[in-house]
């Protein structure tokens, strides 16, 4: 009896409450919206914060590259100036290349306009512009039939070591000066690299012929699954035109 004396009570006061009730309700869902709006807003901007921090710290280290080198060549100017002044037949002094423990990186840009680009002497060059990462979660979308029992450090090797080497080889020598390369095979190759960068205006690229100078050998059935595990990564692309095979550079951060 006393429960139904309750429930009587309160079916007497649900006109007054349903209203209220249901404005409560229809508060949490917007509430619940305006959270999850503000959770993605977050997301967002940290993944802005962090790239546009990447692209401060390499712009940082490629300055201070570019500093470095233009600090070396003013002292041995000074220097060679020096001596011109004390003797009457005066010796040029060539230019050194800019010594210290890391490879050379910057842009492609920067480096064609750099005096690394007017020198026939090879230095071994890195660039901005072929850095890429392959994370546990890229590898894990690699389809399993395509990937077999391959590790992802074995894919990244051969990402760094294979592929990247040869982007890296192959524009070091495409953005020298005419003048500057002097050696007949070289010079055939800047040629044929140059007349072949008008088919793909907008992508840098290897052929498949590259990789097999690179490596010393025909690519072999592991090393051509390992470039569409690439192509599915969109890190490359492959694109076949006149009897050729190449690999345009296709990967943004």
């Amino acid at each position: 009896m006393q429960r139904i004396e309750l429930f009587l009570n309160i079916y007497k006061c649900k006109q007054f409450v349903a209203s209220d009730l249901q404005k409560l309700k229809n508060d949490v869902s917007q509430a619940a919206d305006k959270l999850h709006c503000t959770k993605e807003y977050l997301e967002t901007d940290r993944k802005d914060v962090c790239l546009q921090f990447m692209e401060i710290m390499q712009k940082m280290r490629r300055n201070e590259l570019l500093m470095l080198h233009l600090l070396e060549v003013g002292s041995h100017n000074a220097t060679a100036n020096g001596k011109t002044a004390q003797s009457d037949t005066p010796q040029s002094m060539p230019l050194k290349e800019l010594q210290n423990d890391h490879p050379s990186k910057m842009h492609l840009t920067d480096y064609s306009k750099s005096p690394f680009a007017a020198r026939s002497k090879a230095k071994d060059m890195h660039f901005y512009d072929f850095d890429a990462d392959i994370t546990e979660e890229d590898f894990e979308t690699i389809p399993k039939y395509l990937k077999g029992r391959m590790q992802l450090s074995e894919l990244v090797t051969f990402l760094q070591k294979e592929v990247i080497k040869c982007f890296e080889e192959k524009y070091t020598l495409m953005y020298k000066h005419r003048k500057a390369v002097t050696n007949q095979h070289d010079l055939t190759a800047w040629k044929n690299y140059n007349s072949m960068q008008a088919n793909f205006p907008d992508y840098k690229f290897i052929t498949q012929d590259d990789l097999s100078h690179k490596s010393g050998k025909a690519l072999d059935k592991k090393s051509y699954s390992k470039l569409q595990m690439l192509r599915h990564l969109h890190i490359l692309q492959e694109v076949r035109s006149e009897g050729t095979v190449y690999f345009l550079w296709t990967y943004s951060k």
